[in-house]
């Protein structure tokens, strides 16, 4: 397999119209991402492939407003994750010194999302 280096990522050219300065075309995104992707997997019909999968997007979600979540929200939501994962009911310092965050952000964590009633109250 080939290494992924977005500094040389090529580009395909898109068929849709110029976007303006503050917006990304997301399409014309999805193009280039498919593109690089089927060119570091070694995909021969890169343009082919390209098109076949962007035309199955817009079939599935076109006309739908979609919200592509930000870095720091994904990251958020694994480290909720993570927290969940490894709450024992007492370890919510370590927990906290082990991700770098405060013992009150890790509670806040544990209630926001899964954590069990008796979870809950072993926080407090």
């Amino acid at each position: 397999m080939h290494q992924h280096n977005p500094s040389t990522t090529p580009t395909v050219a898109s068929t849709s119209t110029p976007t303006s300065a503050h917006k990304l075309d997301p399409i014309a995104v999805l193009r280039e991402e498919l593109a690089a992707a089927a060119i570091c997997h070694g995909v021969e019909r890169v343009e082919d492939l390209t098109e076949a999968l962007v035309t199955r997007v817009v079939q599935r979600l076109g006309g739908v407003q979609v919200y592509v979540p930000n870095q720091r929200s994904l990251e958020r939501d694994r480290l909720v994750r993570e927290v969940n994962r490894r709450f024992d009911g007492r370890n919510i310092r370590l927990l906290a010194l082990e991700f770098g965050v405060s013992v009150r952000y890790i509670r806040r964590l544990l209630a926001s999302d899964g954590a069990t009633p008796s979870q809950k109250t072993l926080c407090k």
